[in-house]
């Protein structure tokens, strides 16, 4: 197998000036270079450049693929975006890791699988459909940190007698980002579903917006003043976090509801495999319910079909020898599937005699197509 390697990465924030587009056509003379975007791929070789210190200086995403089973997802946002004790607890070796810069905080997802099946989607298609989790992070969906958590549980990096980190709401209906963010780091489907559990609703928003509310009334002028001067200023995307940081710090001031008290508790892993084994067995169970169901539909459709047929054996006789007649092989194909719903269709009724005595006639009358014939014997048509 050939070697593939894919690099994106992508400038959100602010565009590239000339002068940082021709430093980047220096690392690469075929790569695909604009303002915002950087992308390439190698059939052969190896990218010049360092991605780490493009993602710190340049770009606020990036994306990596090798065929050999490598999977990179890397985010650039404002260095203060998410609580650094919260973030450490869904951080996991070989899987979800952060570092900080003077100014960003940088997250990187990765995936390494050891046998690499070779039935990979089109790479160029994993930025846009993962790029969302970066403005979900930036508004305190932390769904996506989770993930990169419950992979590292998946691939047997944690131990069992550790604990389970805050399990945000909504795991049980994630966004379409953070669906393929699943899919890109292979985490099986089961984790997630027995995660769920613990918390799988979104909160629910009348509750949610009579808290936002309350905390609105009780805002300080002077911090009121502080939020509008950062909107005048332009820098919404900044004033939007500070709101959302100090609304999030005041929930976690305020004592706990008796139901939000028991979506505080965690699990060990050891807790979670057991959830994990039981939401497999139950999907399993789900899946052959719906392979019988989907089975008894096509018997039923069958015999409705079969009934239908039933009506008119001689008309039907009469489209089997003119299919016979053409001496196409397609027609020939035609006339034995046809041949063979009669012959169900004779058993359903019951008169199987009278098929026997039809299928003879037709033989003797076709017998010099021999093709026909060894379709006919093939199919047990005699």
């Amino acid at each position: 197998m050939s070697e593939y390697q894919y690099y994106e990465f992508l400038a959100i924030d602010r565009p590239l000036d000339p002068s940082e587009m021709a430093a980047l056509r220096m690392l690469s003379t075929r790569a695909e270079i604009t303002s915002t975007r950087f992308q390439n791929e190698y059939q052969w070789g190896d990218f010049k450049g360092s991605p780490d210190k493009l993602i710190e200086k340049f770009f606020d995403a990036h994306v990596y693929f090798a065929n050999w089973g490598t999977y990179r997802f890397v985010l650039r946002l404002p260095r203060e975006s998410i609580d650094k004790r919260m973030l450490i607890s869904y951080v996991t070796d070989e899987v979800l890791s952060s570092r900080y810069t003077d100014d960003h905080l940088i997250l990187e997802w990765m995936r390494n699988d050891e046998d690499p099946d070779g039935d990979w989607a089109d790479p160029e298609g994993w930025m846009a459909r993962l790029i969302p989790i970066r403005d979900e992070l930036d508004r305190g969906d932390f769904r996506a940190l989770y993930l990169g958590w419950l992979q590292g549980v998946n691939v047997g990096n944690i131990a069992e007698d550790d604990e389970e980190p805050p399990v945000p709401a909504g795991l049980g209906s994630l966004t379409a980002a953070q669906s393929s963010l699943a899919e890109f780091l292979g985490i099986d489907a089961d984790f997630v579903s027995a995660a769920a559990l613990a918390n799988p609703s979104s909160p629910d928003p009348s509750q949610s917006e009579r808290k936002m509310s309350e905390w609105v009334a009780g805002i300080p002028r002077t911090k009121a003043g502080d939020y509008l001067l950062l909107l005048l200023q332009g820098k919404s995307r900044q004033a939007e976090r500070t709101i959302r940081k100090d609304f999030t710090a005041s929930l976690r001031d305020h004592p706990l509801t008796e139901k939000d008290a028991s979506l505080e508790k965690t699990r060990s892993v050891a807790e979670l495999l057991e959830e994990v084994d039981r939401a497999r067995a139950k999907r399993i169970e789900r899946e052959k319910k719906e392979r019988q169901r989907k089975l008894e539909e096509r018997r039923r459709q069958r015999e409705r079909y079969l009934t239908e047929l039933a009506k008119d054996f001689g008309r039907h006789w009469k489209q089997a020898h003119g299919l016979a007649a053409r001496g196409i092989a397609s027609a020939q194909d035609m006339a034995r599937d046809l041949l063979v719903d009669l012959s169900e269709a004779y058993s359903l009724k019951q008169k199987q005699d009278e098929f026997s005595r039809e299928i003879a006639v037709f033989r003797a009358t076709h017998a010099r197509r021999k093709a026909l014939m060894k379709r006919l014997d093939q199919a047990g048509l005699k």
